[in-house]
């Protein structure tokens, strides 16, 4: 009798695993590769400033004794301002600009059109520094502007930056995930069929961002941290 019932459940057992099968036979899978792209907005706490002193001096030796002059004062009026001999970054650019304009003059003499031709022509020496304050706070970033324009300086802003991106470049990741499985869906409800799992996920480095320094947004004091992942899923017809 127990063997009776022990065939009967293995005959009962091997029925419905072979309608499970057939069943799932009936939808046919193929890989469905998708992009996603995923961005948040932080409030930056790096600020670099660029800071730069010109010459027009035409002697070259002159002109850079001015420039490492003014450069030195410009220096001293940031210390004054608070800003800290490590947010100086080490080292300092040069450069040499020119600039040429032409003019062409006319006059009547004796009846005649006479026309000089004059051109005008300058040279100007250009030295420059970086300074990266590690806080975003407004009037400080202000100080350090005013007090560098004091000094002779042309001096601004370049850009926004995180001393550590990881929190935001995790919560972009998140959302480049979610807009991944978002684009998939709709391409295989258009295609007529349903989205499966992900077979596979590629994440991009961080879309050419260097995030030690970041990338400055569109408002001021803020940085947008993106990340980009391609997805593989299953689309089941």
């Amino acid at each position: 009798m127990i063997g009776d019932y022990m065939k009967w459940s293995v005959i009962l057992f091997c029925t419905i695993a072979t309608a499970v099968l057939s069943a799932a036979a009936l939808g046919e899978s193929y890989p469905l590769t998708v992009e996603g792209i995923g961005t948040v907005t932080v409030p930056a706490d790096i600020v670099s400033i660029s800071i730069s002193v010109a010459s027009s001096n035409e002697n070259l030796s002159q002109a850079q004794s001015e420039l490492e002059e003014e450069m030195n004062s410009v220096i001293i009026a940031l210390k004054k301002a608070g800003v800290k001999d490590e947010e100086i970054l080490p080292g300092q650019g040069s450069g040499i600009s020119s600039f040429q304009s032409s003019s062409n003059v006319c006059r009547m003499v004796n009846n005649t059109t006479v026309c000089e031709n004059t051109t005008e022509s300058s040279v100007s020496l250009q030295r420059s520094a970086m300074v990266r304050l590690r806080s975003a706070d407004e009037p400080r970033i202000n100080r350090a502007l005013d007090a560098a324009r004091s000094a002779g300086a042309n001096a601004y802003v370049v850009g926004y930056g995180l001393k550590d991106a990881s929190g935001a470049l995790a919560e972009a990741r998140k959302e480049a995930l979610a807009d991944a499985r978002r684009n998939a869906a709709a391409l295989a409800e258009d295609a007529g069929g349903r989205l499966g799992k992900a077979m596979d996920i590629f994440t991009y480095p961080s879309l050419g961002i260097d995030y030690s320094y970041g990338s400055g947004s569109t408002r001021s004091g803020m940085v947008d941290v993106s990340a980009r992942v391609m997805v593989t899923y299953e689309f089941i017809l």
